[in-house]
C-alpha cells in the first residue's frame, strides 16, 4: 500500500520545478498584462497630445499659407489699374498695363497660378493660356455668379482635376468699379494635394489627416478620389460615439477634441479661416510598443528568467540532501507504522489470551473468593498493559493527524463505574482515600465520544494514583450550560482530579504536557508508564473543543481541571440513588454482578468458523462464542478456510453463518484469504459475513478491512460488548 503511494508522489525537485515554472508563468502573464495596459494608456495619452499638436500645427500652416495668398488676391482686386481695365476691356493700352501688373502679382503666389475675368466680355484668362469665353449660366461655373453677386470680399471653392490628379483650393475675389458694382473677378489656386501629400508624407503610415466642409464633404485627404467623389466624412470614418460632423459642429473655433475608439485615437479640429473642419486618425499598431520601455521590460524578463534558472540550479543542490532526508524520513515512518502494526499484533495477541481466558474463568460461579480476586488482579494488569499499548497507538494517530472522534450516546454512570472499577484496584495496600464528588442532577446520557472521555479520566486518575502514596484523591464531575442559543443541549463537562501526592516543580509544569515527559518519583526510585498519557489527554481535550489546566505545589499535591464540550441527550438525570451508589462504589459492585448475568442470545442453530494461527486465540474465541451455544469450528490457516468454503453447501458439509478471521497469519493472511473466498464466485462465498478478528489495531486498519470484503471489525483483546453487537448484527438470524 505504501509502495503504491510512493509511486504516485511527485519527487520534490519535480514539484519545485513545476512550482517555479508556474510562478514564472504567473509573473510573466501578470507582468505582461500590466505592462501592456500601462503602455497602452501611455501610448494613447501621448497619441492624443501628438494629434492635438499635429492638427494645430497643420491648421496654422494651412491658414498661414492661405492668408498670404488672400492678402495678395485682395491687393489685386483693389488695384485701380485692374479696376479700369475691367471697366474698359477693349482699351488695348489699359489691357497691356493691367496684364503686366497681373503677371507681376502672379510671381508672388506660391502656386504661380492666377486667373481673371471681366463681366463685359466674359473672357476667362488662366496664366499664359489662351482665354476662352465662359458661360455663367453653366452649373459647372456656379462660382462665378456667387463671387460677383453674393461675395463682398472673397470666397473659396475647391475642385479636383482628374487629368492632373490635383485638388485645388481657389480664392475668388470680386472687382468693383467706381460705383461699387462688380465688374469682374480674379484669384489664385492653392494646390491642396501637394500640401496634404507633404503632411501625410511626414506622418508616414502613423496617421492620416482629413479636411471637410460644413456639409461633411471631404475637401482634403491622402486619397484624392475621396475629394473628387465628394465622399462624406461619416462614411469614410465610422465610430461608435456618433457622427463626426455633429461633433465638429459643436466645436468652438480653434478647439480640439480627442476620441478613444476601438481602432485607435482620433482628434477633431477646426479651420476657421476656411470654415472647414479637420480630423486626424492614428490607429493602434504593434509599432506603438517599439519603445525604450518595451526594451527595458524584455531585459527585465530575461533577467528574471536567468534568476529563475540560477535559482532552480541552486535549489536543486539544496534539495538533493533534503529529498534524501525526506525519503529516509518516509521510510522511517513506514518502518515505524510496520513496527507499530507488528507490536500491536504481538502485544495484543497474548493480552487477548490473558484477558479473554481470565474473563471466561471469572464468569464461572464455582470460584473461591481468593481465586476470583487473583483472576481479577490478572485482568486489571492485562487492562493496564492494554492501556499502555493503546497510548502508543493513539500517539501514533496524533502524530499523523489521523486521530478522530466517534461521537455517540453514552451513559455517564456506566462510564464512571468502569473508571472507578479500574482505579480502586490500584489503591492496593496504599493508605489512600478515593473520593467521588457528583451531584444527582448530572445528566444520565450524554452525546460525545465516551471512549475518549473515559480515556481522559483514566489518564488523569492513573497519574494521581501513581504519584500519591498517602492521603486523598478526589474526582469531581459536573456539568454546566455553555449559554449558546444555537445549541441549547451543548454543555461543558467539567472534570477535576485533586490529589495529595508528590506534586510538581514549577519548572516542570511547562513541560508537563510534552511527549514522553514524566515526573520523577524519588521515593519509589522509578517512573511508570510511557510518558504519553498527559500529552494524549491534552490533544483529546483540545479535539473536543475544551481546555486543560494544572495547579501544583511540590510535596503537597496537584489539581488537574478539564472542561470539554458534550451534549445531553434528554432531561433525565442520574438521580439520588445511583449518585449515592457511585459515591460509595457499590454501583461498581452491582455492575460486576450484572456482568456475570450478561444475557446472551441462544444461537444453538448457528454455526461459525474461527480462523487463527494460534491455538490459544482459538481457545479464547471459541470460549466466548460458545457462550451463545452456537457451534464453533476452528481452523489454523487461511488456505484451510478457503478449501472449507469452496466445498460450499454440498451435502454433508458444514454451512457457516459467519467467519471470524485473524489478520496476520503465515502463508495466506486474513485479507488474502477473504479475497480468495470472495473470488470463488458462488452465492455462498459472496454473502457469508466475514468479521476481522485481529490484534492489528493501528489507525486505518478498520477501513482497510472494509475495503477488502470484511463486514465488521473486532480488535484483540476481545471486548464482550462489541462481540455481542457484532453477533447480533451478522450472526443472529432475523425472523
Amino acid at each position: 500500500m505504501d509502495k503504491e503511494i510512493n509511486k504516485t508522489q511527485m519527487p520534490v525537485m519535480s514539484r519545485f520545478i513545476v512550482f517555479s515554472v508556474l510562478l514564472f508563468a504567473v509573473i510573466f502573464i501578470t507582468g505582461s498584462f500590466a505592462f501592456i495596459l500601462s503602455m497602452r494608456q501611455n501610448i494613447r495619452l501621448n497619441k492624443g497630445s501628438e494629434l492635438t499638436q499635429m492638427l494645430e500645427i497643420e491648421r496654422i500652416k494651412l491658414e498661414t499659407s492661405v492668408n498670404n495668398e488672400v492678402v495678395i488676391v485682395l491687393k489685386m482686386a483693389n488695384s485701380p489699374l485692374i479696376e479700369r481695365h475691367f471697366a474698359n476691356p477693349q482699351n488695348s493700352e489699359l489691357r497691356t498695363m493691367a496684364v503686366e501688373e497681373i503677371n507681376s502679382y502672379r510671381q508672388a503666389f506660391a502656386s504661380k497660378i492666377i486667373f481673371w475675368i471681366n463681366d463685359i466680355d466674359k473672357l476667362f484668362f488662366y496664366n499664359d493660356f489662351e482665354p476662352y469665353l465662359m458661360d455663367p449660366d453653366n452649373p459647372v461655373n456656379y462660382w462665378y455668379n456667387m463671387t460677383l453677386f453674393d461675395t463682398e470680399v472673397y470666397n473659396f471653392n475647391i475642385n479636383y482635376n482628374p487629368d492632373l490628379n490635383v485638388t485645388n483650393l481657389w480664392i475668388n475675389a470680386p472687382v468693383f468699379d467706381a460705383q461699387g458694382m462688380p465688374s469682374g473677378m480674379l484669384g489664385t489656386g492653392i494646390d491642396i494635394t501637394t500640401y496634404l501629400e507633404m503632411v501625410n508624407y511626414n506622418l508616414a503610415d502613423r496617421a492620416s489627416i482629413y479636411l471637410f466642409n460644413a456639409a461633411g464633404e471631404i475637401t482634403g485627404a491622402r486619397d484624392p478620389e475621396l475629394v473628387a467623389e465628394k465622399i462624406n466624412i461619416d462614411d469614410e470614418i465610422i465610430i461608435d460615439e456618433g457622427s463626426i460632423i455633429d461633433m465638429t459642429r459643436n466645436l468652438a473655433p480653434y478647439e480640439t477634441r480627442i476620441l478613444d475608439t476601438p481602432f485607435g485615437r482620433i482628434a477633431l479640429g477646426t479651420v476657421p479661416l476656411l470654415e472647414w473642419y479637420s480630423v486626424a486618425v492614428m490607429p493602434d499598431s504593434i509599432d506603438d510598443y517599439n519603445t525604450g520601455m518595451t526594451v527595458l521590460f524584455i531585459v527585465v524578463l530575461m533577467v528574471i528568467v536567468v534568476i529563475f534558472i540560477i535559482f532552480n540550479f541552486f535549489i536543486s543542490g539544496l534539495l538533493k540532501p533534503l529529498r534524501k532526508s525526506m525519503i529516509e524520513t518516509q521510510e522511517a515512518n513506514q518502518a515505524k507504522s510496520a513496527f507499530l502494526a507488528k507490536m500491536s499484533h504481538e502485544l495484543r495477541t497474548p493480552l487477548n489470551v490473558v484477558i479473554g481466558l481470565t474473563d471466561l474463568t471469572l464468569g464461572e460461579n464455582q470460584l473461591t473468593e481468593s481465586v476470583s480476586a487473583n483472576l481479577q488482579k490478572i485482568t486489571n494488569a492485562g487492562n493496564t498493559l492494554l492501556s499502555i499499548v493503546n497510548d502508543i497507538l493513539d500517539f501514533s494517530k496524533i502524530e499523523s493527524g489521523k486521530l478522530t472522534l466517534i461521537p455517540s450516546d453514552y451513559h455517564i454512570t456506566s462510564l464512571l463505574n468502569d473508571v472507578i472499577a479500574i482505579m480502586i484496584t490500584r489503591i492496593a495496600e496504599k493508605p489512600v482515600v478515593f473520593q467521588l464528588n457528583i451531584n444527582e442532577d448530572l445528566p444520565s446520557q450524554l452525546y460525545g465520544d465516551g471512549l475518549r472521555v473515559k480515556q481522559i479520566l483514566n489518564n488523569l486518575l492513573s497519574n494521581a494514583f501513581k504519584y500519591t502514596e498517602s492521603g486523598t484523591i478526589e474526582l469531581t464531575v459536573c456539568c454546566e450550560s455553555t449559554g449558546r442559543d444555537d445549541n441549547e443541549k451543548e454543555i461543558w463537562l467539567n472534570i477535576v482530579v485533586k490529589d495529595t501526592g508528590i506534586g510538581i516543580n514549577e519548572e516542570d509544569l511547562a513541560k508537563l504536557f510534552t511527549d514522553y515527559f514524566q515526573v520523577e518519583n524519588q521515593s519509589r526510585g522509578k517512573v511508570e508508564g510511557t510518558g504519553l498519557g498527559l500529552s494524549i489527554t491534552k490533544r483529546l481535550v483540545e479535539l473536543m473543543g475544551g481546555e486543560i489546566s494544572v495547579e501544583s505545589e511540590h510535596g503537597k499535591g496537584t489539581v488537574f481541571s478539564v472542561r470539554i464540550l458534550q451534549e445531553y441527550v434528554d432531561n433525565t438525570t442520574i438521580g439520588p440513588v445511583i449518585a449515592e451508589k457511585l459515591r460509595k462504589f457499590s454501583y461498581a459492585e452491582d455492575k460486576h454482578i450484572e456482568s456475570k448475568k450478561f444475557i446472551r442470545l441462544d444461537l444453538s442453530y448457528a454455526r461459525v468458523l474461527v480462523v487463527d494461527d494460534m491455538q490459544t486465540n482459538l481457545d479464547v474465541a471459541s470460549g466466548l462464542l460458545g457462550k451463545y451455544k452456537m457451534q464453533v469450528d476452528c481452523l489454523s490457516s487461511g488456505q484451510e478456510a478457503v478449501d472449507r468454503i469452496r466445498m460450499g453447501e454440498k451435502p454433508g458439509q458444514p454451512v457457516y453463518d459467519a467467519i471470524f478471521m485473524d489478520h496476520m497469519m503465515p502463508g495466506m493472511d486474513g485479507v488474502e484469504t477473504t479475497i480468495a473466498i470472495r473470488s470463488l464466485d458462488t452465492e455462498y462465498s459472496k454473502r457469508i459475513p466475514i468479521i476481522a478478528l485481529t490484534a492489528n489495531a493501528i489507525h486505518g486498519m478498520e477501513e482497510y478491512f472494509y475495503k477488502h470484503g470484511f463486514q465488521a471489525f473486532l480488535s484483540k483483546p476481545i471486548d464482550i460488548n462489541q462481540l455481542d453487537s457484532v453477533i447480533k448484527k451478522w450472526v443472529a438470524r432475523k425472523n
